[in-house]
Formats: C-alpha cells, sequence, structure tokens
C-alpha cells in the first residue's frame, strides 16, 4: 500500500473540490456581491494551495496496481479530509442572521452536504447570503458524484453488500493504479449526471420556478440531498408541473446508475434483468398510495412525490409538519426512509435489493419453522443468492442497527427528548436530514453543543459509506489478505 498514491488522490480530490467552488463564486458574481466574491476567493485559494501541494507531494512515477486497502482508505480520507476545505466559506455566515459557526459547525455542514444528507445549521436559511446557499447545494451534487465514483471504483467490482447480484456490465482493470481507477470511474458517472443535471435545471426553469431555488432544488433532487433554500414547505411554492419534475429527479436519483447508463444507449434489457428496479416501483407505488388515505386533502401527485421524497432519503419539506405528525407520530412516519434507494444510487437507507433480501429470507426461516432440515437455494431476480452474498448483507444489516441503537443513545443525551434523538439518528445514519425538519424540529441543531457536530459528522460518514470505516478500522486482516 502506497500512502503517497492516497495523498496524490486527496490532492485531486480538493482540486475538484476547489473547481467547483466556481459556481458560487460566479452566482455572487452574477449579483454583484462583492463581499461574497472576496471571501469565496480567499477560500477557493486557500483550498487550491493545499490541494496542489497534496498532488506534488504524493506524486510518483511508480505505477502500481491498485490494492483493495487504498481503495477502503481513499474512500474513508475522502469524507475526512474534503469537508475541512469545504467548510471554509461557511466561517463567513455572521450575527446578520443571528448565529454564529465555529469550527465543527462549518465542518458539519461541509459533511452533511459531502454526504447528501442535507441537514443544516442554518437557523434561518432564507436569511443567509444567496452565494452561500448556493455552495450548500453545490456540496450535495457534489457528493452525489463522490459517492457513486466510489461506488464503482470499490464496492460494484468487490460485489459488497449484495451488489454482486445486479446486472452492472462495469468492467474493471485490476492492473490499473488507484489513481488510473478513480479516475475512470469518475469520467464514467460524471457525464450523464452533468446531463441529468442539466435537463432538471431546463425543465424546473420551465415550470416558472425562480432561478436560484431551480438550481438548488435540482442540485439537491439529482443527489437526493434534500436542501433549499428556505423551510418553507414546498406545496406552498411551486406549482404541480414543478412538482411532476422534482419528483421525476429525485426518482431518477435514486436509481441504480448503471441503470441509468444502459437508458443513455436504449438496453432495455438492463432493466427488464434487474429485478430492484422493479421492487422500486412497486414500493414507492405502495407508499404513495397508503400516503394518499393518510392525507385525503393531497392530490395523487403529491402523495406519490412524498413517497418518492422519503423512499429516497431526499426529505424535502414538502408539507407543513403539523398535517403529518397530526396522523401518524413522527417516529413512524418517517421510517420508510429505512429502505431507501437502489444500490449504487446517490440515495441512503439500507437500498431496496437488501430490505427485500431480508425480507425473503425471513420469510423463508419463519416458514420452514417446522423443517428444520430443510435445504433450498436462494434467488433474487433469477440470480442464486450465494451465503456469502446473504452473510454480507446480514453483516451490514448487525453493523446498522448496532450503529443505529449507539447513535440513539448518544444522541438521546446531548437532545431534549427521545423522539428527537430517535429521528435525528434515523435521519443522519440513512443520510435524510430533511426528516428533522419535515417533522417541525427546525432549531434541534441550533440548540446542541459543539461536541454533537463531531459526533453527527461520524455518523453521517458512516451511513454515507455504509459501515466501510468499519471495516477499515475492525477489520485489517482482511484488507491485507484481499491486496
Amino acid at each position: 500500500m502506497s500512502w503517497g498514491t492516497i495523498i496524490f488522490c486527496l490532492g485531486w480530490g480538493g482540486v475538484l473540490l476547489s473547481t467547483t467552488m466556481l459556481i458560487p463564486l460566479g452566482w455572487a458574481v452574477f449579483q454583484a456581491d462583492n463581499i461574497y466574491v472576496g471571501r469565496f476567493v480567499i477560500s477557493l485559494m486557500i483550498s487550491s494551495f493545499i490541494s496542489v501541494a497534496f498532488v506534488l507531494v504524493g506524486k510518483s512515477k511508480d505505477v502500481r496496481p491498485v490494492q483493495k486497502s487504498e481503495l477502503f482508505l481513499i474512500s474513508v480520507f475522502l469524507y475526512l479530509y474534503l469537508p475541512l476545505l469545504a467548510a471554509l466559506p461557511f466561517f463567513s455566515l455572521g450575527s446578520n442572521v443571528g448565529q454564529s459557526v465555529g469550527f465543527w459547525g462549518a465542518y458539519f455542514e461541509a459533511v452533511s452536504g459531502l454526504t447528501t444528507t442535507g441537514a443544516t445549521i442554518f437557523k434561518k436559511p432564507e436569511l443567509v447570503n444567496e452565494s452561500l446557499l448556493i455552495w450548500r447545494s453545490t456540496l450535495g451534487w457534489l457528493g452525489g458524484v463522490l459517492i457513486l465514483s466510489l461506488g464503482v471504483a470499490l464496492m460494484a467490482p468487490n460485489g459488497l453488500f449484495g451488489i454482486s447480484l445486479k446486472p452492472l456490465n462495469i468492467r474493471q482493470n485490476a492492473n490499473e493504479s488507484l489513481p488510473h481507477r478513480l479516475r475512470r470511474s469518475f469520467r464514467y458517472v460524471v457525464k450523464p449526471y452533468l446531463a441529468l443535471t442539466a435537463i432538471g435545471i431546463m425543465l424546473l426553469g420551465l415550470t416558472g420556478t425562480e432561478l436560484a431555488d431551480t438550481v438548488s432544488l435540482t442540485f439537491n433532487a439529482v443527489s437526493t440531498t434534500g436542501f433549499s433554500l428556505s423551510f418553507t414547505p414546498l406545496d406552498g411554492l411551486l406549482n404541480s408541473r414543478a412538482f411532476a419534475v422534482l419528483s421525476l429527479l429525485m426518482f431518477v436519483g435514486s436509481l441504480s446508475y448503471p441503470l441509468l447508463i444502459a437508458a443513455q444507449s436504449f438496453k432495455v434489457d438492463t432493466f427488464k434483468e434487474d429485478r430492484e428496479i422493479q421492487d422500486f416501483v412497486l414500493t414507492i407505488i405502495f407508499l404513495g398510495l397508503v400516503l394518499a388515505l393518510f392525507f385525503p386533502d393531497n392530490s395523487l401527485l403529491v402523495s406519490i412525490t412524498m413517497a418518492i421524497n422519503m423512499i429516497s432519503t431526499t426529505a424535502f419539506v414538502i408539507s407543513d409538519p403539523v398535517i403529518i405528525t397530526n396522523y401518524l407520530p413522527a417516529a413512524i412516519f418517517f421510517l420508510p426512509v429505512l429502505i431507501g434507494g437502489m444500490t449504487l444510487s446517490t440515495a441512503g437507507g439500507l437500498k431496496v435489493l437488501r430490505f427485500y433480501l431480508l425480507i425473503k429470507r425471513v420469510t423463508y426461516e419463519v416458514v420452514n419453522l417446522p423443517y428444520p432440515n430443510s435445504v433450498e437455494s436462494m434467488h433474487y431476480g433469477g440470480k442464486f443468492v450465494s451465503k456469502e452474498t446473504m452473510a454480507s448483507v446480514w453483516g451490514l444489516f448487525f453493523m446498522y442497527f448496532i450503529g443505529f441503537v449507539g447513535s440513539f443513545l448518544i444522541l438521546s443525551f446531548l437532545t431534549s427528548d427521545f423522539e428527537s434523538a430517535w429521528l435525528l439518528a434515523l435521519a443522519l445514519l440513512n443520510n435524510a436530514g430533511g426528516v428533522i425538519y419535515m417533522a417541525g424540529y427546525f432549531d434541534l441543531l441550533m440548540d446542541m453543543p459543539p461536541i454533537s457536530h463531531i459526533l453527527m459528522s461520524i455518523i453521517m460518514i458512516l451511513g454515507r459509506l455504509e459501515f466501510l470505516v468499519v471495516l477499515v478500522i475492525l477489520l485489517p486482516k482482511l484488507l491485507i489478505r484481499g491486496n
């Protein structure tokens, strides 16, 4: 394993992040906001200098085949390092919005964006400078690119946690170096991602939505981040056409990325072979009908949008939280985010494939309780599910369960009641931060001590990387053996 190679890749990750700072910088220039032009220029210079220094320090002429341990470690270090650079513009948030942001508060905000979580420390986002809000939305968009690239580079080739059951058609060269693997995975992801973003901005703009909202909502919908420019429910801001576009963007963002590649090439067979998308669509329809029964005053479109909003873990504030919590306790209403979107997507949660694998296995065990010696092979979508695959899915589930319980217990000491701790653990571990605001807890994060920002950042990274952090820390022998 080469630490120089890892530093080199971290440097290029920082260069990419620095490049995306041009988006809010351009927005500040467009608005003639000279104060934030200066602040983003300074942030851009600092992050670029550090990143280029990393590239120069880690650069090497030796080309070594990528090792599994390098892939695991670069995934973890990227989510620890990039928020340090991304947090720089947030230090400019001052007393004009009635709050101050310390180091860990800014770091939390950056982690929330890059993990596509959507939780924010902004007390009133509508009072925050618009360029800074665009930067926050850009971080969510970049976080989508980041997790998809890491998924293609690491999770898909190794078939982690049931991914081997999907028709991926992703080829990787075992002899290529770590930088080459990450670069190729990034190129594989970014072109259709940019195309989807451009189409989303165009379609949402045609609905009459304001430009700032159009850019922000598109960035946060395709990345399933769920951050918006204010806490105002979207059903009071958007018309029916905008809702339809938003639903489409959230749905596509939570699809398995190889399906988007197949759609570009009109490969219908890939959709037929992928059982997960069938289960995903059926789950959305079922949840949408249930929500239509609970909220008869809402149109079917709004109910379907709410279903996609939760199952994709985007979690925009669509309706008034008071209306939602009048029907069901918030702790129960938001349980669908546990399922999540499809594997190899920007969505959080357990993922649809794993959820149905677990349901199928549990059902089989219950039905066959009277026949303890019975042996039956398990299939999903026509593919045989090996014992190793099922064991990895169970392993992820148990890590998730332990992580959820641990997060809940820790957060219960930092919040005022158990329901808010439950919702916070559910939101952060599933990268669905908007759940907090959908339940009406708008001031929850602002009232928490700085130490909580550190703990919550760790929880978000654990959820985003699907506990690869645990594998890196607790299973070094496995990594070495895998090399």
